[in-house]
């Protein structure tokens, strides 16, 4: 009996007064317990999609640690597009004495080494050269090797020998640093792992796994903070260091005691995201002492191929700092450089630090139901750029980027800092003599951005005292192109002992191949958008129209397929709606257009496979499968169209899918042919 094959698819439519001065501090009991740490040489390279980008087991990445960049865009091509970059974190403790950490080039050593640091006792907040070396290291390890191990691990003896006969569990699944030493007082719980048997200990041996949340157990971006650590992306480099292994000689600055639990992360996608890569920061303040006014900050030098032709810019709204070419030529167009149609690079704060609780939940400034900037009810509390604003929940809101400066590779109050104090001037949005930005460059008001645009990205006068501001960019100001290095800060926050924090940063990189330099900008913050809407749907898929039920009826040399949606089906009714990870497309000039951000149900196509063995993705191969079907909605919309990402060309290309009938939903079709018979007429004939 020959059986015929069917597939049914669903179309769907602070201010400091000052700083505490040389000879005022009070003892530092972290300085007088460092371990005598050296400074880290580990690294390992995260290249898992269209970007090679080395990383440092000590605090810093994107730079060989001598003098060449190492973030490669597009992979294998030979052009960079970052430098060097290093998270920054400075404070007021309560003796009135800043505390910070912070990292460069090493040019005078540095201020982290790697492992954990002890969690109680004398030497609380300390570690050992010992525990410093062994964690000299980046864990590298991906998504699908642990879904393999996972998948091994639960089958049958009878599955694993047929499908998996010469499996080998990885070394990094069994070696996964998931603990640390409770003998010497640090935190017994360290890399994320799923503990498959509920015992509280890491064993492969036992199921478990480095954790990845395969499953979307986990709530998404939990706001209440109740945050359970798991690592990210397709490929995932894992590290843990601190800032008291040793004396810090990079900012002179005194020791805060964190430890930093990183992971970086990217994805391989068909899209955007392809050329993209993430950080994300788990902060806890082993020291004792209570920082106020404190910031976190990410330092990037940013080289876009050539590294003396460069703007810089922010977005104030999406909390995006960014480098573009200052002309229309990358440097002279060799294999180190981008020639014509140069991209921009960004670094987005996706998520900044908590905001100190205040017992409210604070409001937004943007329209609940449609997403509107009212300037009108222009408040100052953060809402700008940061997250869980106004949504119900007091003390949820995390900052955004609340500062953006540049410096020059240079000396003097607009140079590169020397001193702590230096260091955490720039961190407040500060030149590094304490003065204020003024908005246009002089005679302005004070501002927290620098150059946000033309158009203005801060149309409210967030950065300027509630005060809108006119356009202010390097071209406005008549800036020479340079090599340019800029901060991004978030706060202030107050970091308790033992406070528990989390940060995540991206780089997003993007390039038009019409139009000017700016137009990379453009498509940048497109790029950017859906970058932060799939980091706040925690890059999960959005769920389709759930499949229809098909009931098929056999007639003499005729099936009667029947379509209809369960009640319990997120499509009943064909009322299907979901907001998705959409970004509208450029218009002629590259500017951002509205557009609908719902997919919607449109209709169904029914196709007849040759046999069992055609997959999804020979849908559209007339050799495997060919279209018996389909009925849509009768409406506005016929022509449904997806923008399907070319590598080659770094953008999205309009594809057409349906050009519907458009006549409305039929729930009956008659199948009177096999389309793959190799008779003449194609007639059903039962029962062969």
């Amino acid at each position: 009996m020959k059986t015929l094959f069917f597939i049914i698819c669903i179309i769907t439519y602070y201010t400091v007064s000052a700083l505490a001065q040389p000879g005022n501090e009070k003892p530092d009991n972290l300085k007088d317990l460092t371990a005598g740490c050296i400074p880290s040489s580990a690294s390992a390279e995260l290249n898992v999609n269209n970007v090679r980008a080395l990383i440092h087991a000590g605090g810093d990445m994107w730079w060989d640690l001598m003098n060449m960049p190492k973030y490669e865009v597009p992979i294998n091509s030979g052009k960079t597009a970052l430098f060097a970059g290093a998270i920054w974190l400075g404070g007021i403790d309560q003796f009135g004495q800043l505390r910070l950490s912070a990292q460069m080039f090493r040019s005078g050593g540095v201020d982290y080494w790697t492992g954990p640091l002890k969690t109680s006792g004398a030497e609380m907040a300390t570690t050992t050269a010992e525990t410093c070396a062994g964690y000299d290291r980046i864990f590298t390890i991906t998504s699908q090797e642990v879904e393999t191990f996972r998948d091994w691990y639960n089958a049958s003896p009878v599955v694993q020998n047929q499908l998996y006969p010469d499996y080998t569990v990885p070394d990094i699944i069994k070696e996964w640093p998931a603990h640390g030493d409770i003998s010497q007082n640090y935190d017994y719980y360290l890399a994320p792992f799923f503990d498959a048997n509920n015992d509280g200990a890491y064993n492969s041996d036992d199921g478990d796994y480095p954790y990845y949340d395969f499953d979307n157990q986990l709530p998404c971006n939990d706001p209440l903070g109740s945050w359970v650590p798991h690592l990210r992306g397709d490929q995932t480099l894992w590290w843990v260091f601190n800032d008291n292994g040793n004396i810090h000689t990079e900012t002179g600055g005194n020791a805060i005691g964190l430890e930093i639990r990183a992971q970086a992360y990217a994805y391989s996608t068909n899209d955007e995201l392809d050329n993209m890569t993430f950080y994300e920061y788990e902060i806890i303040n082993r020291g004792t002492y209570t920082l106020d006014s404190t910031f976190f900050g990410i330092w990037t030098d940013a080289d876009l191929g050539y590294p003396y032709d460069d703007y810089i810019g922010c977005d104030v709204g999406r909390g995006l700092g960014y480098l573009y070419n200052g002309d229309e030529m990358d440097g002279d167009g060799n294999i180190n450089t981008y020639g014509s149609h140069p991209p921009a690079i960004g670094i987005d704060l996706f998520e900044g630090p908590f905001q100190d609780p205040d017992g409210i939940d604070n409001p937004s400034s943007y329209d609940s139901e449609t997403g509107q900037l009212l300037c009108d009810s222009n408040i100052m509390n953060g809402n700008i750029n940061g997250l869980f604003f106004g949504d119900g929940i007091p003390d949820n809101e995390r900052w955004g980027m609340r500062r953006f400066i540049y410096f020059n590779n240079s000396t003097g109050p607009m140079g590169n800092p020397l001193t702590a104090a230096q260091y955490y001037y720039y961190l407040l949005g500060y030149w590094n003599d304490g003065t204020h930005i003024q908005y246009g460059g002089t005679g302005g008001p004070d501002a927290d951005f620098m150059f946000p645009g033309s158009p203005n990205t801060d149309p409210c006068g967030w950065g300027t005292g509630g005060v809108p501001q006119a356009d202010w960019s390097e071209e406005t100001e008549g800036n020479v192109p340079g090599d340019r290095r800029f901060v991004q800060s978030s706060g202030p926050f107050t970091m308790e002992p033992g406070s528990v924090n989390r940060v995540t940063i991206g780089a997003v990189w993007a390039r038009t191949p019409f139009g000017t330099a700016y137009n990379s900008v453009q498509e940048l913050k497109r790029a950017d958008d859906k970058a932060q809407l799939m980091f706040e749907n925690c890059f999960r898929e959005i769920d389709g129209p759930d499949a229809p039920e098909l009931t098929a009826i056999e007639l003499d040399k005729e099936i009667i397929l029947q379509i209809w949606n369960n009640p319990v089906s997120n499509n009943y009714l064909e009322k299907y709606k979901m907001k998705g990870n959409i970004v509208c497309p450029l218009d002629e000039d590259g500017n951002i257009t509205d557009c609908d951000k719902y997919y919607t149900f449109q209709g169904y196509q029914i196709f007849q496979l040759k046999n069992a063995g055609v997959s999804l993705d020979d849908l559209y191969n007339t050799d495997s499968a060919k279209l018996v079907f389909q009925t849509d909605i009768k409406d506005n919309v016929a022509q449904l169209v997806n923008y399907m990402w070319a590598k080659e060309l770094h953008a999205n290309i309009p594809q057409e899918m349906v050009y519907g009938e458009n006549n409305g939903l039929t729930h009956s079709v008659r199948i009177t042919k096999d389309l793959f018979a190799e008779y003449s007429d194609n007639l059903l004939v039962n029962n062969i």
